[in-house]
């Protein structure tokens, strides 16, 4: 897939390396600065080291952020199943401490702690 961004002028610094002619190129009569494929860290540093002109980086810097949205992962919502089955595993988490801590409490009322008065007046 090829990507082009707008870029009014190539800077007469940035001759582009034989390895990234395929890829990358300038159409003067668009204005337009072309890039096919996904564009690497290192094919985007290297073409970055062309020219110091800031329309240029801009330019570069666009064509390496839309290349990257070839290859991002899409973003996809939780399913209905798995948000079904979170739930019910909520409720049964409650229910069982609700029961755990109910039982304990009959325990405690079905048997109170012995007690013994102890007097110390003679």
């Amino acid at each position: 897939m090829e990507y082009s961004v707008k870029l009014s002028h190539l800077p007469a610094t940035a001759s582009f390396p034989e390895r990234l002619r395929e890829r990358l190129r300038y159409d003067a009569s668009r204005g337009e600065l072309i890039y096919r494929g996904f564009m690497t860290k290192c094919s985007y540093d290297e073409i970055s080291a062309l020219s110091d002109d800031l329309e240029f980086h801009l330019a570069v810097e666009r064509l390496f952020v839309l290349t990257s949205a070839e290859v991002a992962p899409e973003r996809t919502s939780l399913s209905p199943r798995i948000l079904v089955a979170a739930a019910a595993t909520v409720l049964m988490a409650a229910a069982h401490v609700w029961g755990t801590v109910r039982h304990k409490a009959v325990q405690r009322t079905a048997h109170p702690p012995q007690t013994a008065t102890v007097s110390t007046a003679r």
